[in-house]
């Protein structure tokens, strides 16, 4: 899956997704989706989403275009709900997928800035350090990381810039 659309663009998936079906499929597809946001591309996709995966975790995320399973998600997605931006040594963090459990964090002890950065592709728990396992739980725990079996992704899609123009709000 690749993307060059210009930022501001939609992408067109015609491949069906099967959410949850395979761990280290489902991890490879939302991290994409993360990485086209954080590009400014909504993709406009079609799938099914297993129970497990319903709920806020995804919501900031573009969801699937059909299925009254993810009519939810439709309704409440939008630009800027869940998202990360770096500054020197250390990562901010505003999550507002959930709007009665909003959260601000900041993520300034480096192995908490180099878990979640190393998850921004998706990667196995295998061989992590003690440290370095902490440090994911504290983040899965924080619905900051998803958890699929042993792998685990980053969420949060990096703003670069503000979807819309400033003058706009």
């Amino acid at each position: 899956m690749t993307s060059t659309a210009p930022p501001g663009a939609e992408t067109v998936m015609s491949d069906w997704v099967r959410l949850g079906a395979e761990p280290a499929q489902t991890l490879s597809f939302l991290a994409w989706l993360r990485d086209r946001l954080s590009q400014g591309t909504i993709v406009r996709w079609r799938g099914t989403v297993a129970p497990s995966l319903a709920g806020h975790a995804l919501y900031h995320l573009p969801p699937p275009g059909d299925g009254e399973e993810t009519a939810d998600w439709r309704s409440r997605f939008r630009l800027g709900l869940c998202y990360y931006r770096r500054g020197p040594g250390f990562i901010q963090i505003k999550d507002v997928r959930d709007p009665g459990d909003s959260a601000t964090f900041l993520l300034d002890e480096p192995v908490l800035v180099q878990t979640f950065t190393r998850c921004l592709a998706p990667r196995s728990l295998a061989g992590a350090e003690p440290a370095e396992r902490e440090a994911i739980e504290a983040l899965v725990d924080a619905r900051l990381l998803l958890r699929l079996d042993d792998l685990v992704m980053t969420l949060p899609s990096h703003m670069t810039r503000w979807p819309v123009p400033a003058l706009a709000i």
